[in-house]
């Protein structure tokens, strides 16, 4: 022996692992790990998840009538625009403002009469019935104000042809309307003045005769 210190063993370095001293070795991103598959197959059926049952549960609120049908567009506006309703065809006449009796009781101020003009054509008995039992109208304004019909003016003198639709619709005799006969009837509101300018009416019917589930629909007209 020299007398010389014994030589220090060299450390052995694993492969993948860092030099003493040196930086840490990289590791592979969990992307490349992992299978990410399954990871983006839940980003895509997760909002199928959540949106479904919302989606059934309107459904179904709809077709309980729990819920306003949106209302359809008619075919054309103004006077002579149609549409297809509940098997009745529709056809809008305009409205009509200002027609008061004046043996009826004076308007508050600051309101305008309005009455709505259709003619409703079933196309079979089961037309005329669900016109009979569920029909509604509705008026709307571009400020999204909205009017149910009124009754201030009932009794007005009307031409013989033309019934009012409190409620329902049905033909003079208080029956339904039969099949292929185009009733005229009128719907009648009371509406501020500022808002006669931006008319719309909306009629609702039922499209089934289940009370449990009428699925009511909407059409729209617009002057």
């Amino acid at each position: 022996m020299d007398g010389s210190p014994p030589a220090r063993p060299t450390p052995t370095v694993a492969p993948g692992s860092a030099e003493p001293g040196g930086p840490a070795p990289r590791r592979p991103a969990r992307w490349r790990r992992h299978d990410v598959r399954p990871v983006a197959a839940l980003l895509v059926l997760l909002p199928l998840a959540v949106g479904l049952p919302w989606w059934l549960e309107r459904s179904e609120l709809l077709a309980e009538g729990a819920m306003p049908p949106s209302a359809a567009p008619a075919n054309g506006t103004g006077a002579g625009a149609t549409a297809e309703l509940a098997g009745t065809d529709w056809e809008f006449r305009g409205f009509v403002t200002g027609a008061t009796d004046g043996s009826l009781t004076p308007l508050p101020a600051g309101t305008e009469l309005v009455d709505a003009v259709v003619v409703a054509t079933p196309r079979d008995a089961r037309a005329g019935r669900l016109l009979q039992s569920s029909c509604e109208f509705r008026l709307v304004d571009d400020r999204g104000r909205s009017w149910a019909q009124t009754a201030a003016q009932t009794g007005r003198t009307l031409p013989e042809e033309v019934v009012e639709t409190w409620p329902g619709c049905s033909g003079p005799d208080a029956e339904p309307v039969p099949p292929g006969t185009g009733q005229p009837m009128i719907a009648t509101f009371l509406v501020p003045e500022d808002a006669v300018g931006s008319l719309r009416l909306q009629v609702r019917a039922d499209t089934s005769e289940d009370p449990e589930r009428p699925r009511p629909a909407a059409v729209e007209f617009r002057d």
